[in-house]
């Protein structure tokens, strides 16, 4: 009787190995090495941001999401549909929004902020917002401090809430970064200081930290440019550790900046070029910060880029 109780007992045992292992596989259901080795390359993170590009024969402008960058890939993009089915900005009467200059996103609210420039920007210097892309409105900027406005890249920033901005100038006191009053009144305010004619400003990007960056470039090059955001002088400044564009077609191009403060903790660029060349997408930290120099290139990936927006 000893005996087959303990045969009873040895076969439960069994049973309950086998029932947990089938339990195991069925709330794992990997059948295959295949699936295993798929699953074991996805990346753990990718960078995802908004990104805003611009038609050169056209002016038309239009919207996306990225995910992905050179070091974090692959890249993927996405047109941002609206009601009509497109990605295109187009004012609520349905008119086109040429040549936008800037994008940003309040996460907060769902809402999108964009910029218009001077002309062939049309209709020039506009504060955009909008949640769908085919009705966006358009309010004249409010100059609030004398300067001969030419609006780009606007961001927020995540640590206050409040919208920053690039005002291009050839000659001083137009050249400097402004700072906005949205989301209330669309008031260009001037931050105390203008920064030389002489830096081309093309891109602007605020840090998880709150630390506020701006890409002055020449060429192919850039470099990247700490600025106070209350005094607006440059606190620091760092080359950009490889090429913003694929080649020197375009002296000044226009160009996205991103920093992506949650997945590569780099900075990320697309450029615009008006001539045809693949866009450059790279992602790189210059000598003097944290983690630099890197920096990691991809052609062709983007569209023709003009700002970036975080998400």
């Amino acid at each position: 009787m000893k005996r087959i109780h303990l045969a009873i007992l040895a076969l439960a045992m069994l049973c309950a190995a086998a029932c947990k292992k089938q339990a195991t596989e069925t709330a794992n259901p990997i059948t295959s090495d295949a699936e295993v080795q798929t699953l074991a390359a996805a990346p753990a993170c990718q960078p995802g941001f908004y990104d805003l590009a611009v038609d050169p024969a056209t002016g038309n402008s239009f919207l996306y999401k990225v995910t992905g960058s050179p070091s974090a890939g692959p890249v993927t993009v996405t047109p941002v549909l609206g009601s009509l089915g497109t990605h295109q900005l187009l004012t609520c009467g349905g008119a086109p929004i040429r040549f936008a200059t800037g994008l940003s996103f309040d996460p907060t609210t769902g809402v999108f902020w964009g910029t218009t420039g001077v002309a062939p920007s049309s209709p020039a210097n506009h504060i955009l917002k909008f949640v769908d892309p085919n009705c966006v409105s358009v309010t004249p900027a409010i100059n609030s401090c004398g300067l001969a406005l030419n609006l780009s890249d606007v961001e927020r920033d995540p640590t206050t809430g409040a919208f920053y901005a690039i005002n291009r100038g050839t000659v001083s006191p137009n050249n400097r970064v402004v700072k906005l009053g949205l989301p209330g009144a669309p008031t260009v305010n001037c931050l105390p200081n203008p920064l030389s004619p002489s830096l081309f400003l093309r891109g602007l990007t605020v840090h998880n930290n709150g630390k506020l960056y701006v890409m002055a470039v020449t060429g192919t090059t850039g470099r990247l440019l700490d600025v106070s955001k209350v005094s607006g002088l440059i606190t620091a400044t760092y080359s950009y550790p490889g090429p913003i564009t694929p080649a020197p077609g375009v002296n000044i191009p226009e160009m996205g900046l991103h920093h992506d403060s949650v997945c590569v903790n780099r900075f990320i660029t697309g450029n615009y070029d008006p001539i045809g060349l693949a866009t450059l997408m790279t992602d790189g930290i210059p000598a003097g910060l944290p983690g630099g120099p890197v920096y990691a290139p991809l052609s062709g990936v983007l569209p023709r880029t003009v700002d970036f927006a975080r998400p």
